[in-house]
């Protein structure tokens, strides 16, 4: 505890097998160092940042989120509910972990258990008449399913689930719920449903399909939460791949939209500098003004099922007025010189309208697109958006050559 003022830490864990060692092994740390670990035991990261906002102490939650099952980390948290990610402290923290201090005074081991506080702050959210909704979910054997169960039963709410039970196998599937082959199983029972909700292995995010088992593409989700909450003067966060059809709708209805970098580090920062109602990613994570700005696969269910239930319209039609245009979806190239090829794709297209917020985005009047280095892997990743299939397919073309030959 000698680098921070911090003197107590909030630890939860999810329910991969190494989880607990882990979970030992960083908290006798902690106490070695002086400092007190509060345990809230097996959690959802969303429940981690739930306690964190409440009690105003930093947080660390021991999980690999979405990977396999062999992965495993920490996301760590400060005490504004802010992740420390490696420009926000986190290389600070990497530069001493070569450095032992053991001090003579131990800290100690508390439990505490906010898990009721957490399930009616949910239920407050939810609308009463939800319990009309026929709801089909797939929890990828994560740590999203006693907390949904929980208010689904509480709520009187008709529902069929699969990979109900925590396992840090992940015997159903990766707990990925963006690798759409995962989708499948509840793709057939969705059809029976007036909605079908898969969350990731933690907890944090969730991909919904129809009534028809279609399956709804993330950033199109920012839209249909939004018709569900009051965003007359509110700003609403879209990150740089969202579909432009979803930031005219929110202008539309009298909201702000506001692009943001890709990642929960930057999106929450810019929540909260913004005063954001919500904002939305295309990687399935929503974020919450009320969830002290941090993002929650189950309350982002609940206002898409409360945008159901307020418009009087199943999802493919609050889905309807966003799918304007055609888009690639996010296309990934392994490159070696990803600023090289960036800079020659900018030149290429220099006639547009450029930002480099995130990478780098050029529009035109019928398409435009975003080119961006991942954040953790060796790829340039790719998103096209047109006005038509033929100019998305053309752009398509020859911006991929022109990334494979650059």
């Amino acid at each position: 505890m000698r680098y921070t003022e911090a003197k107590r830490i909030i630890v939860g864990r999810d329910v991969r097998k190494s989880s607990d060692l882990l979970f030992k092994s960083f908290s006798d740390g902690i106490i070695d160092g002086g400092g007190d670990v509060i345990s809230i035991g097996r959690v959802s990261t969303p429940l981690l940042s739930f306690s964190v906002g409440k009690f105003h102490i930093p947080g660390a939650m021991i999980t690999a989120s979405h990977n396999p099952p062999e992965y495993n980390g920490f996301k760590l948290i400060d005490k504004n509910v802010l992740p420390i990610g490696y420009d926000f402290g986190l290389k600070i923290i990497a530069d001493y972990t070569d450095e032992l201090h053991i001090t003579k005074h131990k800290g100690r081991l508390e439990k505490t258990d906010i898990t009721r506080e957490y399930i009616d702050f949910l239920l407050s959210k939810m609308e009463n008449e939800m319990r009309r909704l026929k709801i089909t979910i797939d929890y990828s054997n994560g740590m999203a399913g006693d907390i949904f169960e929980m208010l689904l039963s509480e709520k009187g709410i008709t529902h069929k689930s699969i990979n109900r039970t925590p396992d840090g196998n992940f015997p159903g599937h990766d707990p990925n719920p963006l690798h759409f082959e995962n989708l499948k199983a509840l793709q057939e029972l969705a059809k029976n449903s007036d909605i079908g909700i898969c969350f990731d292995g933690d907890g944090d995010r969730a991909v919904f399909l129809d009534e028809s088992g279609e399956i709804i593409s993330p950033d199109l989700i920012t839209g249909v939460i939004a018709q569900g909450l009051e965003i007359k003067n509110q700003v609403v966060l879209c990150d740089v791949r969202t579909s432009k059809g979803v930031l005219e709708f929110i202008e539309k209805s009298g909201g702000k939209p506001e692009r943001v970098r890709v990642g929960h580090a930057y999106a929450r920062r810019k929540m909260r500098e913004a005063n954001a109602i919500l904002g939305g990613e295309l990687a399935g994570h929503y974020y919450f003004r009320d969830m002290f700005y941090a993002d929650s696969g189950i309350l982002a269910a609940i206002f898409v099922m409360n945008a159901m239930i307020k418009n009087n319209k199943p999802l493919s039609a609050l889905v309807k007025p966003l799918k304007k245009y055609y888009s690639t979806g996010e296309l990934n190239f392994k490159v070696e010189e990803k600023d090289k090829i960036i800079n020659l794709v900018a030149d290429k297209f220099s006639d547009g309208k450029k930002s480099k917020l995130d990478g780098l985005t050029i529009e035109f009047r019928d398409w435009w697109f975003n080119l961006r280095k991942s954040n953790t892997e060796p790829y340039l990743r790719l998103i096209i958006e047109a006005d038509t299939s033929e100019i998305l397919e053309e752009k398509r073309d020859f911006l991929t050559g022109l990334i494979k030959d650059g």
